[in-house]
């Protein structure tokens, strides 16, 4: 990352963008509705190949549009590190709505250790609309994004993660060559470097549950790929002999979930259950090489 400091500029906020830009007025209106006034920040979304991108002058201000053609969420955010000028660099996604005191909170525990720790911020994942879920947006509401669960493990979602710019000087950036797992990747290279994890849960970012099948197991896919091909060999062992242990943890997770109601929790059941099998499948079929889930 390029010298930057005395910019004035205390937070980068960096969003990936592929394909969804129909998501953009939500996040962009939660963006405008921060409490931390504009001169305090400053917004980088990077496409990372969509096939329709919007012209840049159809943007507020206070973003700056990035391209980046390399495929891969971290390649993204990469990009805007090169470019980016905060002393904190925070991170979400394309489909969050963060709160409107999300960036406040964010340097506001910034500064009670500066440079001294990432900080992980709260993630609610639920339906954005008033219809009655179905099946897979309950099981998100569950289980998506557990990052205090995370949190305690030492890393977290970039969902909701903020890093300071000396981190990233002295470990380097994201993992470019991962498309799933480089957040934790990088957490958990910072711990091992002495810089630790706070959680705050108020800092926090409302995540859509995702709404259908597909969604669902893509993710999953994704994930997968990550943890069986990337990594030190010893993580990926672990990781392939958990799979085809039955999700134990998730089950119980799902049991004293308080995000449901206790028959909700009935589907939560149904649906981890397929989903354990969809991963052991996908499991043989990466060990088999086939291809990675890109998206």
């Amino acid at each position: 990352m390029p010298d930057t400091h005395g910019t004035g500029i205390p937070i980068s906020v960096i969003i990936p963008m592929y394909q969804h830009w129909e998501l953009a007025p939500t996040l962009i209106a939660a963006l405008d509705a921060q409490t931390l006034p504009k001169d305090r920040w400053e917004c980088f979304i990077v496409d990372n190949g969509s096939d329709q991108v919007p012209d840049p002058a159809t943007l507020p201000d206070f973003v700056t549009l990035l391209e980046c053609p390399r495929p891969g969420s971290y390649a993204a955010r990469n990009t805007a590190l090169e470019r980016a000028s905060g002393e904190l660099l925070v991170f979400t996604d394309a489909d969050c709505r963060p709160r409107p005191d999300w960036l406040e909170r964010h340097w506001a525990r910034h500064r009670e250790n500066p440079g001294g720790r990432l900080i992980a911020g709260g993630v609610r994942v639920c339906k954005f609309d008033a219809a009655p879920p179905n099946a897979v947006e309950t099981y998100d509401t569950a289980m998506g994004i557990p990052q205090a669960r995370y949190a305690r493990r030492g890393y977290a979602a970039t969902a909701n993660l903020a890093v300071p710019r000396t981190a990233f000087e002295r470990l380097g950036p994201f993992d470019a060559a991962r498309f799933s797992g480089g957040d934790a990747e990088f957490c958990l290279r910072a711990g091992a470097a002495g810089i630790p994890l706070f959680y705050d849960a108020e800092a926090a970012v409302d995540h859509p549950a995702r709404r259908d099948w597909p969604e669902l197991t893509t993710k999953l896919k994704r994930v997968k790929g990550g943890q069986i091909r990337s990594g030190p060999w010893k993580r990926r062992l672990k990781f392939l002999i958990k799979t085809f242990v039955p999700p134990v943890w998730a089950f119980w997770y799902a049991l004293r979930s308080d995000k449901v109601t206790p028959r909700q929790k009935l589907t939560v059941l149904r649906v981890q259950t397929a989903l354990w099998f969809v991963e052991m499948a996908e499991t043989l079929r990466l060990l088999c090489n086939g291809r990675m889930e890109r998206r």
